[in-house]
């Protein structure tokens, strides 16, 4: 995850961005994270931050094919927050795609500025 999350640090500084990083570095961990886990062990995962008019996207491609699935609220639960978070900080809306004629998803997150 740390290589995801000094991609974002590089984009905001370059772009003179960086009041926007920590919230995009959380943002990009869990995209990341999410992805790593659900995942087929030893196929990698890819991130990018690109900037839009008014936000900043984050995306991240694994090559499953299943949706991200934001789980019910369990105050129990150790784990299965990290959707959550996004869809929180995720000012400018967040989503997923299937790849059009080739394997997996791209799963992606908005910060507007």
């Amino acid at each position: 995850m740390a290589v995801a999350q000094e991609l974002v640090t590089e984009a905001c500084e370059a772009w003179g961005l960086a009041r926007y990083d920590y919230v995009g570095r959380t943002i990009m961990s869990e995209l990341a994270t999410n992805a790593v886990v659900h995942t087929v062990e030893g196929h990698e995962v890819q991130a990018w931050v690109t900037r839009l008019a008014g936000a900043i996207e984050f995306r991240v491609w694994d090559p499953s094919h299943a949706p991200p699935v934001v789980p019910q609220r369990d105050f129990e639960a150790e784990d299965g927050r990290g959707l959550m978070m996004v869809r929180l900080l995720a000012s400018g809306g967040c989503g997923y795609r299937l790849m059009d004629g080739g394997p997996g998803k791209v799963v992606w997150a908005r910060l507007a500025l």
